[in-house]
This record gives C-alpha cells, structure tokens and sequence, in this order.
C-alpha cells in the first residue's frame, strides 16, 4: 500500500473511530486508488457485509463500494441520529448472496452471476459522511468513503424478483406520517439486475470474491433526502413489501 493510500485509508478510520469529519489530504488521482482506499478501510474494520452499487443511468459505469462489517441492520431499525453528522434516506432494491464465488481473473458471466444470488429485498439506505464540506467534496473521495454509507437495513423479503416489471413499481417513503415520495419507477439504472451483475463480476475479478451471507442493494429509487433527528422513515414497494428506521 503506497504511502498516500495509507494516509486516506488512516484518515477515513480516524473519522469513524472519533466521530470528526476530516478534510481530504489530497486528490485521489484514479478509481484503482479509491478503490485501494476502500480495501484498506475494509480490511481494517472486518469482513465486508456486502456492497452497495450503483448506475445513474441503464448504461452508465456503476459505482461500487463495499458494505463495512456490522452494516446489514433488520427492520424496524433504531440509530442514534443525533451521533450522526447528517441523516440521507434511500429507499432501494437490495440482493442476498447465497453462493460463494471464490475471487478470479475470468469474468463472471451473467448466468453465473445471478445463480448466486437468493431472494431480493426491500432495503433502506441510511447515509452518514466522514467527510467536512462534504457537498462539494471531490466525488472521488466520496466514493472511498463508501458513497457515505452508514448501515443498510434489511426489510421484507421479494421472493419472485426475477419476474417483476421493474419500471412499474410503485414505491412510497413515508416519514413521520407524511407521504414524501410515491411515484413509479424512479431508479436510474431503471433495472437493477443489470448493476447486480456488474456487482458481482466486479467483486471476484477486483475486490477477493463474493460470499454467501453478503448483501448486495443496486441504487435509490427516491434519491437522496435528508431528515432531522428523532425522524421514523417507512419505505415501501407496493404489493411487495417494506423497510422501517427510526433515526
């Protein structure tokens, strides 16, 4: 690991570890060195839980970033929102893995891929940074801070996801009561399968292979929005199921 590595990968633990936001030391000069960072940050705080990928659009290059130890939560879920530095809701479509697929140089092909995968479930992303300023802060190192993730919770069970309409769900977040989001559709990537097996080749070929146990959640279907402390978000896909924190 290259003495810059070592730095943001020390920078992003002592954030956690304190609670302090700090200031990026330096500009991460490509996606192999956010990704270092990534691993560092992980091999630090234990094995991964999962990953969070995401795609603004169906063809867009996805985002990856791994779910840290101790970050898949089961609904209803509590957090202490006033110990966080800013609370993001995102309510999405998250995967299990049931399969392991041991890490390697060959491709996973999109058979193999989904073969590994179990049942998907309502999730609910709940966002925190260990970056100051982090609104303008370069979106690389956001991308090594995990896209800011803070825990992802793990809501109701869709057992027949292989043959749902994706672009026709109904999705709702609710928070204290008041209906926030309902609207159909509303992920960029419109399919989420599509980042799943990008996902999925991406952790054998790049980031050691893919476990069973891990989670795999594929992108907001209602953007990003913030609450204040002391705030109860219910997310909910229609007909198929629902995710609940208080924060």
């Amino acid at each position: 690991m290259s003495q810059d590595i070592s730095h943001a990968v020390r920078t992003l633990l002592d954030a956690r570890r304190t609670g302090r936001q700090a200031t990026p030391p330096f500009v991460l000069k490509d996606r192999a060195a956010v990704y270092a960072v990534q691993d560092g940050v992980a091999a630090a705080t234990g094995p991964v839980a999962g990953w969070k990928v995401g795609a603004r659009t169906p063809t867009a290059e996805p985002n990856p970033a791994p779910l840290l130890a101790g970050a898949l939560v089961p609904s209803p879920a509590r957090f202490d929102g006033r110990a966080m530095h800013m609370i993001g809701v995102e309510v999405e479509i998250s995967f299990h893995i049931v399969r392991d697929i041991e890490g390697r140089a060959a491709p996973v092909e999109r058979e193999e891929a989904l073969a590994a995968v179990g049942d998907a479930f309502v999730g609910m992303e709940i966002v925190d940074t260990r970056l100051a300023d982090f609104r303008n802060a370069d979106p690389e190192w956001l991308l090594a801070d995990n896209q800011m993730n803070h825990a992802l919770v793990v809501g109701d069970p869709i057992g027949n996801w292989k043959s749902l309409d994706w672009p026709k769900l109904q999705v709702r977040l609710v928070v204290d009561g008041t209906t926030i989001v309902d609207q159909q559709g509303g992920l960029g990537a419109i399919d989420p399968v599509r980042p799943l097996a990008w996902m999925i080749d991406h952790a054998v070929r790049h980031r050691g292979g893919l476990r069973a146990g891990q989670a795999i959640t594929t992108g907001s279907w209602t953007g990003l929005l913030y609450f204040p402390p002391g705030s109860h978000a219910r997310g909910e896909f229609v007909g198929l199921g629902a995710v609940e924190a208080s924060v």
